[in-house]
């Protein structure tokens, strides 16, 4: 499977993910990274997409900041900045906005483990 990972103006990568294969990517960063709090609430938000959807549409821009832990901020431990949750069709989607801190190597080795072989990353 292929995947297009986008970077904005400020460098942070946004990876777009159906619902099942985010929570997939999710895991796969704890297990390599470990847990912190922006994991943690991460992986809640899309375990209960449907209510955070109904408060993200009421949103002007529609997307959910992520709480982190000061001390992981601060060591930049922080994987997850901010997420938007999406409804294309019948589709749930998740697109992830990660720090920019985050090595392209994790991310790559995360979508690979959850069976992405070609990663393309493109200025959005």
């Amino acid at each position: 499977m292929e995947i297009n990972v986008y970077y904005d103006i400020a460098k942070y990568l946004h990876v777009k993910l159906d619902r099942e294969k985010a929570l997939e990517f999710i895991d796969s960063i704890i297990s390599k990274h470990g847990i912190t709090r922006d994991l943690e609430e991460t992986r809640r938000i899309i375990e209960n997409f449907d209510e955070f959807y109904s408060i993200a549409r009421r949103k002007s821009d529609g997307y959910l900041i992520i709480q982190k832990d000061s001390g992981d901020v601060v060591r930049g431990r922080v994987v997850v900045h901010k997420i938007r949750l999406i409804i294309e069709g019948n589709v749930k989607t998740v697109e992830l906005i990660i720090d920019r801190r985050v090595s392209r190597e994790l991310i790559e080795s995360c979508l690979r483990e959850i069976g992405f072989t070609k990663i393309n990353y493109v200025e959005e």
